[in-house]
């Protein structure tokens, strides 16, 4: 549901930062013409590799952080501490930055 509503967003931006001629006025208009041009679909364009790319994070950001959870129990209680579940929560978003969010990032401004 996220990628569905992010992705006109995301086209009209990357239309607007490669837009080197001036053929867009504002948000508004470069998502009017982007339709009006090349139909509302098009609005969706790169859909699948947004929605692969929340996916992997999402799985491993909830994948990591059960697993550093796990790690941070206490052996004779089986609780996690508000300790543990902060570093567990921050090294699940560490994880996630520099495996998927960091790489996928790059790959865009360079395509």
């Amino acid at each position: 549901m996220e990628a569905c509503c992010l992705q006109p967003i995301d086209v009209v931006k990357t239309r607007l930062q490669l837009d080197r001629t001036g053929t867009y006025r504002g948000i508004a208009h470069c998502g009017a013409t982007v339709a009006r041009a090349e139909g509302v679909p098009a609005l969706w364009k790169g859909l699948t590799p947004f929605a692969t790319h929340l996916t992997l994070k999402y799985a491993l950001r909830l994948g990591s952080n059960a697993v550093l959870q796990s790690a941070f129990k206490d052996p004779t209680t089986g609780k996690v501490s508000a300790q543990g579940r902060l570093a567990s929560g921050f090294g699940a978003g560490v994880l996630e930055a520099l495996v998927i969010v960091t790489p996928f990032e790059n790959a865009i401004s360079y395509a």
